[in-house]
């Protein structure tokens, strides 16, 4: 995880170990596997991270003031203007993302991976040159695309716990400015990434 972002979560929950790698078929593709591994590594796991330490703040302020549970305090200032800037960036992660699609739909259309023989016969059994060159592109194909699935369904996800951040600050459920700092931290560090997520990802094609 991002140093600065790491701190920013350990304001609301203990830093937590996440070895869950992205599933894939491919055998005969380490160099790729290990390109998608440092792609998804800053980030992975980290909205879990997030969420528990809402909840545990959650949990803490209806237990310590349960009156704070009724939006009886308010956002700050800059933490008020999170949810625009959210839009605006689930936004540019859905562009990057059809990005990535469109690249990976190419590949397989250029490589007729849709349409090849090799398709019908059993992996086991692809040993023709023509075959097993079939089935590494598949698995090019195929790693890539679960590899941005699993981008951008954690960014997307992230997004909303930040949503929740502000919902509780708006209770004064955490100290003014909270969520601004959590969001802050993803927009230095995460944000820039994802502005060529879609051009990285398509890169892993080749």
């Amino acid at each position: 995880m991002l140093p600065a972002l790491a701190a920013c979560v350990f304001l609301i929950t203990q830093p937590q170990a996440h070895a869950q790698a992205v599933t894939s078929e491919t055998k005969n593709a380490p160099a790729l596997q290990e390109k998608i591994r440092l792609f998804l590594e800053p980030e992975r796991g980290l909205n879990n991270e997030i969420r528990a330490g809402l909840a545990r703040l959650e949990q803490t302020c209806a237990f310590t003031n349960p009156t704070k549970t009724s939006a009886t305090a308010a956002s700050s200032a800059k933490s008020a203007q999170i949810p625009k800037e959210i839009e605006q960036a689930r936004k540019l992660a859905n562009e990057q993302q059809a990005v990535a699609d469109k690249a990976i739909a190419e590949f397989r259309t250029q490589n007729a991976l849709n349409a090849n023989a090799c398709a019908v016969v059993p992996p086991l059994l692809r040993v023709t040159d023509a075959c097993v060159r079939f089935q590494k592109q598949t698995d090019t194909a195929q790693a890539v695309s679960q590899a941005s699935q699993a981008y951008f369904g954690e960014t997307l996800a992230r997004f909303k716990s930040y949503e929740a951040a502000v919902e509780l600050e708006a209770k004064g459920c955490t100290r003014p400015e909270f969520a601004h700092k959590l969001w802050a931290a993803e927009q230095v560090h995460i944000v820039p990434k994802l502005k060529t997520s879609g051009q990285q990802l398509s890169d892993l094609l080749k």
